[in-house]
């Protein structure tokens, strides 16, 4: 645990020392998650609702094309995995780049890696008898998603992640989510 309270507070104070510079701009940002895990059709996977909260810090390129760096603590899981919910606490650091459709109106994809802080799967699920406590601690993934400027400093977004690695290892479970955000730039 004191090794993600010193990752967390170096990304914030990297943001700080960035945030000096003119053009880039540091924000606050939570939303809703809907997440599952991907995975064989024999499992069970329901949907699961959670939430998200960090920050995000805005690098423009140009007017369309601006970067988007983020740190979030994010809630995902599975609703049900053999009927048992399953819960795991990620930090999650996605780089998207926006690209400026409109002056109100974006859309964003790129990738994203998240470590596994916390998680419930290190007991055996319903009494199968099958214990299926490794995970794995990272996961990589792929973001796409769309934004909407309301005015100069509050955003919203949406946006769908999905990884490329077993959450559980040695069974077929990639993390899905979607999820809608509100965002306030300082």
């Amino acid at each position: 645990m004191k090794k993600v309270v010193l990752m967390v507070s170096l990304v914030i104070m990297g943001c700080y020392s960035i945030i000096a510079q003119d053009d880039m701009r540091f924000g606050a940002k939570a939303g809703f998650n809907v997440s599952s895990l991907g995975g064989d059709a024999n499992l069970s996977y329901d949907a699961k609702a959670g939430f998200h909260v960090g920050g995000v810090l805005e690098i423009p390129f140009s007017e369309e094309l601006i970067i988007q760096p983020e740190a979030l603590i994010s809630y995902q899981g599975s609703g049900g995995f053999f009927q048992d919910d399953l819960n795991f606490w990620y930090l999650n650091v996605p780089v998207m780049a926006k690209y400026n459709v409109w002056d109100e109106l974006y859309v964003e994809a790129g990738p994203y890696i998240g470590l596994l802080l916390s998680n419930n799967v290190d007991r055996n699920i319903s009494g199968t008898g099958a214990s299926f406590d490794a995970t794995n601690g990272v996961d990589l993934g792929l973001g796409i998603g769309a934004g909407y400027r309301l005015d100069e400093n509050f955003y919203f977004q949406a946006r769908y992640s999905a990884g490329f690695i077993n959450v559980i290892e040695d069974v077929n479970s990639k993390n899905r989510v979607f999820s809608v955000s509100a965002i306030y730039f300082l």
